[in-house]
């Protein structure tokens, strides 16, 4: 049996009894194996999962840039199924310095490894799920998303959990123009550091992109649909 196989009936097994119906059941069940392997709240994997198994996304890959120690990105794979190919970006190393932009907010996680670990981290994360459409890419976005963009082909769902202005920028510059009509842009610090959302901004602004950013998290997270 292939291992995607596997653990769609690992999940199944735990789900006998439940009273939820049964795509919900199965979405509870990746959650609770991802929740100690993640930084973001369940609120937001709920709705992360959602929109990667979501029968009307368009066509395209499901990419993160800032991974972490997995979990985000494991969450996209499982829900994306076998057939779509997952990216996930992160330098696994600390946090950069800040820049001007963002204004001094974050300084105490500079230098900080929201990886733990760092790659095996990430890689044990995958292994928990036994998921094998995710590929995990090592460096900072601005030394490794120019080797990988065209691979990446058509985005479906653009994740960034970057924090500073000056990467949120950039994969914004770099990707956007790759995310397909209907497909999703989500920015989980949009609420809670100033270098993001100042970047999300003015990149929305300068592009006269109307799309309404919709609140996932009042702490933290919003996102848009790209217009068609």
């Amino acid at each position: 049996m292939p291992k995607y196989d596997a653990a769609k009936t690992q999940a199944r097994r735990w789900l006998l009894g439940r009273r939820l119906a049964p795509k919900a059941r199965e979405r509870d069940w990746v959650l609770r194996e991802l929740r100690d392997r993640t930084m973001v709240s369940q609120q937001r994997l709920r709705h992360l999962y959602q929109l990667c198994s979501d029968p009307a996304l368009p066509a395209g890959s499901l990419v993160e840039c800032g991974v972490g120690p997995g979990g985000c990105t494991a969450t996209m794979a499982y829900a994306g199924g076998a057939a779509r190919s997952v990216w996930g970006f992160d330098s696994f190393e600390g946090m950069p310095p800040l820049s001007d932009e963002d204004e001094g907010d974050g300084t105490k996680w500079v230098g900080f490894r929201c990886s733990g670990r760092g790659l095996e981290e990430a890689q044990d994360t995958m292994a928990r799920l036994r998921l094998r459409n995710a590929t995990l890419v090592r460096g900072w976005f601005e030394q490794t998303l120019p080797q990988y963009t065209e691979r990446l082909g058509t985005i479906a769902v653009l994740r960034l959990d970057n924090d500073w202005y000056q990467s949120t920028r950039y994969c914004l510059e770099q990707l956007y123009d790759r995310v397909a009509p209907g497909g999703a842009v989500i920015i989980d610090d949009s609420h809670s550091v100033i270098g993001g959302r100042k970047a999300v901004d003015e990149f929305r602004a300068e592009r006269g992109i109307v799309a309404e950013l919709i609140t996932t998290d009042a702490d933290s997270e919003a996102w848009w649909r790209k217009p068609g």
